[in-house]
């Protein structure tokens, strides 16, 4: 027997319980929170791509950790590097939430 996981912002989440990253708001937040806001963020798409792959892995038994156990180099850091192929409104949203952006 299997069952689906909602995973979209307009749905209740009903997936096992863990923490993700909000930009927005700068703080962990839980997976079941009402992600409604999520919808009209400007990195909703990405965000949401982001949320998927970590239900993945908790389905999978493993860390959702996007970035646990990763090494950036500073050019992957470099502000080009990290706002490379994102649009003006995602742009202006980034350096908005991070200021080291501006």
């Amino acid at each position: 027997m299997s069952f689906v996981i909602l995973t979209s912002p307009s749905l209740r989440y009903n997936g096992p319980e863990f923490e993700e990253f909000c930009i927005d708001k700068g703080a962990y937040l839980p997976a079941s929170r009402d992600r409604t806001p999520c919808i009209s963020c400007p990195l909703g798409n990405l965000c949401q791509a982001g949320f998927e792959e970590q239900v993945r892995r908790v389905l999978a038994g493993e860390n959702p950790s996007l970035t646990e156990n990763r090494i950036f180099t500073n050019e992957q850091l470099s502000k080009e590097h990290l706002l490379h192929g994102l649009n003006d409104e995602q742009i202006r949203f980034l350096q908005k939430s991070i200021p080291s952006l501006e």
